[in-house]
């Protein structure tokens, strides 16, 4: 049919040349096996310079847009994976600071004790004995009148003068620091106790002040039309309220807050807001609407708007 019919070789021609000079790829016909999928092994990762001469404008436009996402895409990925490598490198030591954490939580060691321990640690680990000697001297002198080895001054004294033996004084101590260290552990519990306490209440407090102020604030964006052009202002403003009334004690006081905050703002923007233009009480006999008067082009304007004004 080709051979009989130019035409219709000349316009294939035509069709292929339009649409970048790559034919078309061929169908498969029907009752036949479908080929294995293309594994696009014999293309190269970029499209060289010749391949990319060969698209049209459009089409060569494309390509190297792709191209290009690929690039940034690529380069987000090693970033991410250098990131990833990072916190995985990162995930021992987090977990060591972790149980060391609390290892010293579970047995009430706070931070003093702890970087004491270490430095006389350090010490002995330098062959600074002295400093060490130093650090755990009182230490070990606590422990030898706990375990009744030696005795405080006051009850040497008391032993020295015949009112108790020195069994019943090294007794008397142990019972003596058991109390102190009890009433020592009380009082630390309760501290850390009140401390969740305060920190649970605040937690509290804030959700609830976020809540009440933002229920506040959409109802005053309903009314306001122009809210969301004073909110930047209003924030501003908010923080400086805050200073001078001090931090919201309830919900209640935290709207106040904003409402003061939101009192200065349409005090403010109705200063800057530029005074409306005179109108007339009467419509114009020149048929222009009521407001005020355009600027006089001519003499001519000048003189009409003269009359308008006299017919007021």
């Amino acid at each position: 049919m080709q051979q009989a019919v130019p035409e219709l070789r000349s316009s294939q021609s035509k069709e292929e040349s339009d649409a970048g000079g790559v034919t078309p790829a061929p169908t498969t016909e029907a009752g036949t096996t479908p080929s294995q999928p293309d594994d696009y092994a014999d293309l190269s990762d970029d499209p060289g310079a010749d391949e990319l001469t060969a698209y049209r404008a459009g089409a060569r436009r494309r390509v190297e847009k792709l191209v290009r996402q690929r690039n940034e895409a690529r380069a987000a990925l090693q970033t991410h994976q250098t990131e990833l490598e990072q916190l995985r490198g990162s995930i021992p030591q987090a977990q060591a600071a972790a149980s060391v954490q609390k290892y010293l939580a579970d047995n009430d060691i706070g931070k003093d004790d702890f970087l004491l321990t270490l430095e006389l640690a350090a010490a002995m680990r330098r062959g600074d004995f002295k400093t060490f000697y130093e650090g755990v001297r009182p230490y070990v002198q606590l422990a030898e009148e706990y375990l009744g080895i030696s005795l405080p001054q006051d009850l040497r004294q008391r032993v020295a003068e015949g009112h108790m033996t020195a069994p019943a004084a090294a007794m008397f101590h142990r019972e003596r620091m058991d109390r102190a260290l009890s009433e020592s552990q009380r009082v630390r519990q309760a501290q850390a106790y009140d401390a969740h306490v305060q920190s649970t209440a605040q937690q509290n407090l804030n959700v609830a002040v976020r809540d009440t102020v933002n229920a506040w604030e959409q109802t005053t964006m309903r009314s306001d039309p122009d809210y969301v052009v004073k909110k930047p202002l209003l924030e501003q403003v908010m923080w400086a309220v805050v200073r001078e009334r001090g931090n919201p004690q309830s919900p209640e006081h935290a709207v106040e807050i904003a409402k003061e905050a939101y009192k200065r703002v349409n005090e403010l923007s109705a200063r800057w807001r530029p005074p409306k233009a005179p109108t007339s009480r009467q419509p114009s006999s020149t048929g222009r609407t009521n407001g005020a008067a355009p600027e006089p082009k001519s003499l001519k304007d000048a003189v009409l708007q003269a009359i308008d004004r006299a017919r007021v």
